[in-house]
């Protein structure tokens, strides 16, 4: 069986991020590249599916940062299965924990919440050892894992694997239509306010009061 750590091995799948070039997938593509995995990416917000590329993988992780990426991931989903029915398929970010037990459901193979590098590195990790018991932040039908919160140690952003920022949203200042790059300066919330997802994102019953802030100069800029 081919190595996880072969290029397009591993395949994050981004369908949605407001028009940005989707950070949930450089974030986490950058964290395994440092620990030796060559991950390739798929932005259908700006690409067409690259079926190629979908065979190819044998990991398939979605990222789900929002209600609309959501709905998209899910439909995607549908289509990736059918290119490659043999590759494990994870749903990360935000709105995965909130839906774990539809999307488990529905066939993913594995749901991660929270802080979702380190955990998504681990579930590689462990499909290359061929581990089948659980991994901590991977919540699967056999292991209700809650989600991550523990710090991680951010990378530059894999920034090179999407299409070009000057592909996406730009900031009008005046005349001028600017090029954009979005980053992280925050992660969690101390504030539990019931019309937001982020607290019930955190923890499995909506009593999260963590917070990851950033000082400016620990923010890793491409």
């Amino acid at each position: 069986m081919a190595s996880l750590k072969d290029p397009g091995a591993i395949l994050l799948v981004s369908c949605y991020e407001l028009g940005h070039q989707p950070l949930a997938v450089a974030s986490p593509a950058a964290v395994l590249r440092r620990a030796g995995y060559s991950p390739a990416a798929l932005d259908l917000a700006r690409q067409t599916l690259d079926a190629a590329a979908v065979r190819r993988a044998r990991l398939v992780a979605i990222s789900v940062p929002m209600h609309t990426a959501l709905r998209l991931g899910v439909m995607a989903a549908e289509r990736l299965r059918v290119l490659n029915p043999g590759a494990h398929l994870a749903f990360y970010g935000l709105y995965a924990t909130l839906n774990a037990e539809s999307l488990l459901g529905a066939g993913a193979a594995s749901v991660i919440g929270g802080e979702c590098e380190e955990p998504l590195l681990r579930l590689a990790e462990a499909l290359e050892r061929g581990h089948q018991g659980p991994t901590p932040g991977v919540r699967t039908a056999a292991n209700p894992a809650g989600p991550w919160i523990a710090r991680v140690g951010f990378e530059v952003p894999a920034r090179d694997l999407l299409p070009p920022l000057d592909g996406y949203v730009r900031l009008l200042a005046g005349d001028e239509r600017r090029v954009t790059g979005q980053v992280e300066a925050s992660r969690g919330c101390l504030h539990l306010c019931r019309h937001c997802p982020i607290p019930c994102s955190r923890t499995s019953r909506g009593r999260s009061r963590t917070a990851r802030g950033t000082s400016p100069s620990a923010i890793p800029i491409s």
